[in-house]
């Protein structure tokens, strides 16, 4: 193998290698910038997810108000089918 040739055989193999190393730079970026996107969605979600859960909590506690005599009382004078004390 001549010198010239060995010359371009390596040239060859950093070129390839440079372009090997740029497409796995890319993908990995790629992936990072996907996992942020996920994670931030995740993140949303989870606040969704709190948010409801004291809705829920703070609606049960209405249903529970709501479902006594003493709720239902106060709910019928409020409507104004019952008169409360004056």
């Amino acid at each position: 193998m001549t010198q010239e040739k060995l010359r371009r055989v390596v040239t060859a193999a950093v070129v390839a290698g440079t372009a090997l190393f740029v497409i796995l730079l890319s993908v990995l970026i790629y992936q990072w910038i996907t996992i942020a996107v996920y994670n931030n969605r995740i993140d949303k979600l989870n606040e969704e997810i709190t948010s409801l859960e004291q809705s829920i909590e703070s609606d049960e506690k209405d249903l529970e108000h709501f479902s006594s005599d003493l709720g239902k009382f106060w709910l019928a004078i409020e409507k104004g089918f019952v008169e409360g004390n004056k």
